[in-house]
């Protein structure tokens, strides 16, 4: 009775599965995702029961699978961060020339990209008027020279009365300041560089108007350069004068290492930055309003350990990194818990879990566990 019981059970297993069996192409599919999993899954089980059987078992240890292993030594080394910022190129010596004086145009003298002298005259505003008032004022200044000289004469010889001698000199006088102011305006019609360097670009044509405070030209000084760069204010404590910087152009494929020369006191509200500045050595190639990548150098660590950050791996139980020791006569991976800092450039500094000198695995790391034999 019971072997025809357990015989029913049976038969009516086999054909609840077959019926439950999904047919044609997504079940071969599913079933096959499912081997799969249960592989994976295998192979973790038996990696971990052989090293638990070479710990319980030394007889049993070299049944064990030995990873080969590359390894390194861990060393001290300064560790630099740094922020990637992007930058432009200013003239420290970049002035735009204004006239002193309105009028229109009828002389430029220069070109973009000329050499100026600092006081050469650059350009010429019209002065025709200004010409024609001179020499009238001439004219009646010579009257009035004459005239004072023959006041003078007459009241040196007690002639006449001091009312008259002192209306001819203060005549005289008046259109003497007069010839000068008139002077001192002519020679504003001439537009002056007020330093050397080379004229970057002509703003004006002959026969256009210009006016006082309108710049005409701009002149650069290309020996005095630097790089301008906004910083978030998240750096506004680690950020200061003095600390050093890379200026990177990969346009020109060149780098300078450089100083930070001065460090905005107040952060842009819209933006929340504050603005950089440092000098930049004197190079033909670079020019004003050219785009670099700025970094800045604003965290430091002498003797530091940094690694590959690849190297570091996230667990359970938190971040670790493989190291090689020897465990009696046996070479074993040993997984580190490590406490990580600041990273940059693919490295990453290790606050504690390492010491100079451990024996890294830099090669094999990611497919080791704690404990496992290693070669190298």
């Amino acid at each position: 009775m019971k072997s025809n019981i357990l015989i029913i059970t049976a038969i009516a297993t086999i054909l609840a599965a077959c019926s439950a069996k999904k047919e044609g192409l997504e079940g071969k599919k599913e079933e096959l995702a499912q081997l799969k999993a249960q592989q994976v899954e295998n192979e973790k089980k038996i990696k971990a029961l052989e090293i638990e059987i070479g710990k319980l078992d030394p007889k049993k240890a070299t049944e064990a699978k030995v990873k080969p292993v590359s390894i390194a030594t861990l060393n001290a080394e300064t560790f630099k961060h740094y922020v990637e910022l992007q930058g432009t190129v200013d003239a420290k010596n970049n002035v735009l020339v204004t006239p002193k004086t309105g009028g229109a145009v009828v002389a430029m003298y220069v070109r973009e990209g000329d050499a100026v002298k600092a006081g050469s005259v650059i350009g010429k505003i019209d002065n025709s008027i200004l010409t024609e008032s001179i020499e009238e004022l001439k004219t009646s200044l010579s009257l009035a020279n004459t005239l004072y000289d023959k006041q003078k004469n007459l009241w040196d010889q007690k002639i006449g009365t001091e009312l008259q001698y002192l209306q001819a000199k203060n005549n005289k006088e008046s259109l003497e300041k007069k010839l000068v102011t008139l002077n001192t305006q002519l020679s504003q019609a001439n537009i002056i560089s007020p330093m050397a360097g080379v004229v970057d670009l002509v703003n004006v044509k002959v026969g256009e108007m210009a006016s006082p405070g309108v710049g005409v030209v701009r002149v650069v000084n290309l020996g005095n350069l630097k790089v301008l760069a906004k910083v978030s204010d998240v750096y506004a404590a680690s950020v200061k004068k003095g600390d050093e910087v890379i200026v990177k152009f990969p346009d020109l494929k060149k780098e300078f290492k450089a100083r930070i020369s001065f460090v905005s006191t107040a952060v842009d509200p819209l933006s929340r930055t504050f603005t950089i500045e440092a000098n930049l050595p004197s190079d033909r190639a670079i020019k004003p309003n050219m785009m670099a990548q700025v970094q800045i150098n604003d965290a430091t660590s002498k003797n530091a350990l940094a690694i590959d950050q690849n190297y570091v791996q996230s667990t359970e139980k938190g971040n670790v990194v493989y190291v090689a020791v020897t465990e009696g006569n046996k070479k074993v991976a040993k997984a580190k818990e490590v406490k990580t800092g600041l990273s940059y450039n693919g490295k990453v500094e290790i606050l504690s879990g390492l010491s100079a000198g451990d024996q890294l695995i830099t090669l094999g790391y990611q497919e080791v566990s704690d404990g496992q034999p290693i070669s190298y």
